[in-house]
């Protein structure tokens, strides 16, 4: 899990040189060198907290939350099973409206779908996932649960939910955050226009 806590670090790191200035990259990922493997999940989580505290207070909502989708977009591609596995469960069934119907609470562990008219609304439930965590990232792991964090960092999970419809369904899709766990919310709610 820690290698994985290091790598997601990278990607925001990665993202931000892409996507912000030097000053705004210097100013977010403050702090980031001292963590490393053997870092405390409260230490890590406390970190992204504030990171995404300075984020919000140096950028820009579009260009923040565009920072965020490339961190989920990656994480999505360093773990294509995840995906692969709904895409495979998606070639069981003729159509799209069967898919959806049939896989609707059990698509993945963690997650249910909704459809209605020609949107579908995904939910995270990270506290059903057999852990008492509040979001699947293990970033955010040790973040204690009286504390919330910061929306612009949900637009990590809006990046990921993204990349894996656009990869089940085969074409583009627009994905919007509508609440979150880490924001006071029961679970996580995401909109797919299809």
């Amino acid at each position: 899990m820690a290698k994985r806590r290091l790598r997601a670090i990278d990607n925001l790191r990665r993202s931000l040189e892409r996507s912000a200035t030097e000053e705004v990259r210097k100013k977010v990922l403050e702090g980031s060198e001292r963590l490393d493997e053997g870092s405390d999940p409260a230490q890590v989580a406390r970190w992204v907290q504030g990171a995404m505290k300075r984020l919000d207070d140096a950028a820009g909502k579009r260009a923040r939350s565009r920072i965020m989708e490339e961190c989920g977009a990656a994480c999505a591609q360093a773990n294509p099973g995840t995906i692969d596995r709904v895409i495979a469960k998606r070639k069981k069934y003729g159509n799209l409206e069967e898919f959806l119907e049939a896989e609707k609470d059990t698509l993945l562990p963690g997650m249910r779908l909704e459809k209605k008219g020609r949107a579908l609304y995904q939910y995270y439930m990270p506290r059903s996932f057999g852990r008492a965590g509040r979001c699947f990232c293990s970033l955010i792991s040790g973040l204690p649960p009286d504390e919330t964090i910061s929306p612009t960092y949900c637009q990590c999970s809006k990046g990921f939910a993204q990349r894996m419809w656009e990869r089940v369904l085969g074409r583009p899709v627009k994905v919007e955050v509508l609440e979150t766990v880490l924001t006071g919310a029961a679970e996580c709610k995401f909109r797919v226009y299809l």
